[in-house]
């Protein structure tokens, strides 16, 4: 009897050190991946007779000026956010969630001193679907709150990397700066961009990294079991027609 009651006393301290020990690495993991990021802010813009907006008041030519608009069906949205979920024993999970509920239009020029500008594309958050409806649903509800903000809106207002010509079917990589509105919220975030047009079609793909606070959004931390990263990785991989 002594045995039996000291081997369940030695069962019961493993686990309560195992507890504790989870307890205290998801702690210090949530603390880790969590840490405070400043908001940049909007950029203030200033319309251009034209009907450009820009940063500094300057007014852009709209000669040679063509506009492309974003095909939904053959464009994604999407946003990858690094999770560790401990009772699934995934400690390094990514979570990403995708979407083709993407619209928007942007104006071009190409030729001798390349041109993007007006660019103003808009996601529906509400559809974003990774592989698990449970955490679709906590993020709707708990983090983006699509039933109040149900869209992200960017709006561009310069462009840096362009070259100095370009011609058809060249790829190009430059940074589009604008405004990301998200969660009622509103700020300067910059888009690494790389695409080519060809004829009256345009493909590409643009990546920014954000802050869920940034926006005041809580990343989602379920007990600290379930906690996301306040990073995330915001890609969209577009096709858009000559309008």
């Amino acid at each position: 009897m002594r045995a039996r009651y000291t081997w369940f006393v030695g069962i019961g301290i493993v686990i309560i050190i195992i507890v504790v020990g989870a307890v205290l690495y998801t702690s210090r993991f949530a603390n880790t991946v969590n840490q405070t990021h400043t908001a940049s802010g909007p950029i203030a813009v200033t319309p251009t007779a034209a009907g450009a907006t820009t940063a500094t008041g300057t007014s852009t030519s709209s000669t040679g000026l063509r506009t492309f608009q974003i095909v939904p069906a053959q464009t994604t949205a999407s946003y990858s956010v690094y999770e560790n979920l401990v009772f699934q024993n995934k400690p390094n999970n990514d979570a990403v969630g995708t979407t083709h509920s993407v619209q928007g239009n942007f104006h071009i020029r190409t030729g001798t001193s390349p041109l993007v500008e007006a660019m103003n594309v808009k996601v529906d958050l509400s559809t974003l679907q990774t592989d698990s409806p449970m955490r679709d649903n906590y993020v709707r509800q708990h983090a983006l709150e699509t039933d109040t903000y149900p869209d992200a809106t960017f709006i561009s207002v310069s462009t840096q990397g362009l070259p100095a010509s370009y011609s058809d079917g060249q790829s190009v990589h430059f940074q589009l700066t604008g405004n990301l509105t998200m969660h009622g919220k509103t700020n300067k975030e910059v888009f690494d961009v790389q695409g080519k047009v060809v004829s009256k079609t345009i493909t590409g793909t643009a990546t920014s990294t954000i802050y869920m606070t940034d926006f005041g959004i809580q990343p989602p931390n379920l007990a600290n079991i379930a906690i996301s990263q306040n990073k995330v990785l915001i890609t969209i991989n577009f096709t858009a027609k000559e309008a």
